[in-house]
């Protein structure tokens, strides 16, 4: 299963640079608006309260979700629609200056979009031996240091927070390519 856990580094890597340039996009977008940068956290919060009333479980930290992730306890399509709208609400919340944070937002990402690339693959290869929450493990780890930068801090954290030795080699091949790629790119 190793080959397929280092090429969803990969994939992770590019999924990075997604969220990276999404965010550097968005801010331009702002910064182009006719009206005082001051008005922008009010614009940001408002889309934030509509993205809040179409999906619910996208507001707030979020550790919920990343567990739900992890531990394969929600539908494909629950992820792929919690991912969606967390991804957009924290886009315009971080473009336009409005208070939040960075790391259970990425790790929410990483974990459901693990989970997802996981059960697709299971779908899709029915005979394929991969461990669905081993690859919402590594989908957690490889976007963080994507993202962040800190390949280290992403491998220790995740094992830190889930206390699953079993993921180390998967998790230090995934992610050092995820940071290479983001790197790179």
């Amino acid at each position: 299963q190793l080959p397929l856990y280092l090429a969803s580094g990969c994939v992770f890597g590019f999924l990075s640079i997604f969220i990276t340039k999404s965010i550097y996009f968005v801010e331009d977008l702002f910064d182009r608006l006719p009206i005082h940068w001051m008005w922008w956290p009010l614009l940001g919060g408002f889309g934030v309260g509509v993205i809040g009333f179409i999906e619910p479980r996208s507001l707030g930290v979020g550790y919920s979700n990343i567990e739900f992730g992890l531990s394969a306890s929600i539908s494909l399509s629950a992820a792929l629609l919690i991912c969606f709208w967390k991804f957009c609400s924290w886009t315009i919340a971080l473009s336009s200056g409005t208070s939040g944070g960075t790391l259970a937002p990425l790790l929410t990402f990483g974990s459901l979009s693990g989970f997802v690339i996981g059960t697709g693959l299971k779908l899709i290869f029915p005979n394929i031996n991969i461990d669905v929450h081993i690859m919402a493990l590594i989908g957690m780890a490889s976007v963080f240091a994507g993202c962040s930068r800190a390949l280290f801090a992403s491998i220790v954290f995740a094992l830190e927070t889930t206390q699953q030795p079993l993921g180390l080699i998967p998790l230090l091949g995934a992610c050092s390519l995820s940071y290479l790629i983001s790197h790179w790119f």
